[in-house]
């Protein structure tokens, strides 16, 4: 959460990074004034912050709509090549696909949620378009989610469900906390996350934490999706075995 009053923050650069973010798979292509009102800006403001990011390359005008350019992928680049994710984490993941027979995802928690980093697609295997590299989910809801939650320390979950709205997704969404609680606990215990139609109807998820090898802090969880009936409890049993041993496998690599 950014401090407005420490000093050594620059509120026109956060301003900036804002209005790179108002632009997702919604609002591809949107005007100054749809950004300013997004992003909670005066207009003149806006206006001088999308012209500073367009003369720099990273947005592009057509006709007084905006849209980002392949140049922002250039702030991604440090963060994906330094992690090794195209020449180590990437080939874990397709060895682990092959294994398991489905997609294998790799996701890293990001504040209250979960981003993708890197997939393992297996062809004409069940799987989301939604879903690509870089997309959040939220964490209650998904194995994903709850394989990380499942291991933070306690102040750092307590943080996150005080603050959590429980939405329902669908009408299998865990929304009370006390279950939830209860399922994470239980989550501890076999060192998996299983999910049925939580956040998806009809959609199923299977995950395992990723922990840093140095200090032992849940940075992540690597997941299969799958359809609803799909496997019966010994099959689960047996990818999440080899899910597990691909999270060790990711971890041994940070």
């Amino acid at each position: 959460m950014l401090d407005e009053n420490d000093k050594e923050v620059s509120l026109t650069f956060a301003k900036g990074l804002a209005v790179l973010l108002a632009f997702d798979a919604k609002d591809r292509a949107i005007t100054i004034t749809e950004i300013a009102d997004k992003v909670q800006l005066n207009r003149a403001v806006a206006r001088r912050l999308v012209r500073t990011l367009e003369q720099l390359g990273y947005l592009a005008c057509d006709r007084g709509r905006y849209e980002l350019t392949p140049h922002v992928l250039r702030l991604s680049q440090g963060f994906i090549e330094g992690r090794g994710i195209p020449q180590i984490i990437q080939p874990v993941l397709r060895n682990a696909a092959q294994e398991v027979g489905e997609s294998v995802s790799y996701a890293m928690l990001d504040e209250t949620d979960a981003v993708y980093v890197a997939h393992a697609f297996l062809p004409s295997k069940f799987t989301l378009n939604r879903v690509t590299t870089g997309t959040r989910v939220p964490l209650l809801p998904t194995a994903s989610g709850r394989a990380i939650l499942a291991f933070l320390d306690t102040v750092r979950l307590d943080a996150i469900l005080d603050s959590a709205a429980f939405s329902a997704h669908t009408d299998q969404t865990e929304t009370h906390r006390d279950r939830l609680e209860e399922a994470l606990k239980q989550i501890r215990k076999r060192g998996y996350a299983l999910t049925d139609s939580e956040y998806v109807s009809g959609v199923a998820s299977l995950a395992a934490p990723v922990f840093h090898p140095g200090i032992g802090e849940v940075v992540g969880a690597v997941s299969i999706i799958f359809e609803h009936g799909q496997y019966d409890e010994a099959a689960l049993a047996e990818m999440a075995a080899r899910l597990k041993i691909c999270a060790g496998e990711i971890a041994s690599t940070l």
